[in-house]
């Protein structure tokens, strides 16, 4: 997961994005400039090791001013406008080699670069069900506009339940 450490340390969030991006640390770049990371290992036999999955958006979209022909006909735009939006990274992780009981769960969901940050996720997620979450949730006039298209039968790669008994009984998020 070389290149990732950029985004663990206590740096500015604007100049995390740009190392990200200028060194092509992401997998996806979506048209607004958000990207999408996308890092999984798996044991010998085929087994998931960890993964770390990573929404960054862009710190500085183009104003409406700076680039009308952007947002006059395109949807994508519309759930990030706002100017009271306040954009930070989001990450899914995997990492049941570094669990600790109610305070490092096997799989967890990481808002803004809060190094304590590690809200409970029932499994570990799938790549479309990364960027489903995403899309779904950040691009939602996209979405709703295909949802067709986004919501095929797509095989899931389940994983085994991983919350513990303990961690079910504090908020969590069930990913499937």
């Amino acid at each position: 997961m070389a290149g990732s450490s950029i985004a663990l340390r206590n740096v500015v969030y604007k100049d995390i994005y740009t190392e990200i991006e200028s060194n092509e640390l992401f997998h996806i770049k979506l048209p607004d400039g958000g990207l999408l990371i996308f890092q999984y290992t798996f044991h010998t036999d085929g087994v998931l090791k960890k993964h770390r999955l990573g929404f960054f958006p862009s710190p500085t979209l183009p104003t409406l001013e700076e680039a009308p022909e952007l947002y006059r006909y395109d949807e994508l735009y519309g759930d990030i406008l706002s100017k009271q939006i306040v954009r930070f990274p989001i990450r899914f992780d995997f990492d049941p080699k570094n669990y600790r009981p109610r305070y490092h769960p096997h799989s967890h969901l990481t808002l803004g670069q809060f190094e304590n940050c590690r809200i409970p996720v029932t499994h570990a997620v799938s790549p479309n069900g990364f960027l489903l979450f995403v899309l779904r949730n950040f691009y939602h006039q996209l979405y709703i506009r295909h949802t067709n298209v986004f919501e095929k039968k797509i095989p899931l790669c389940m994983t085994a339940l991983c919350i513990t008994a303990n961690e079910r009984g504090l908020p969590h998020f069930g990913f499937a």
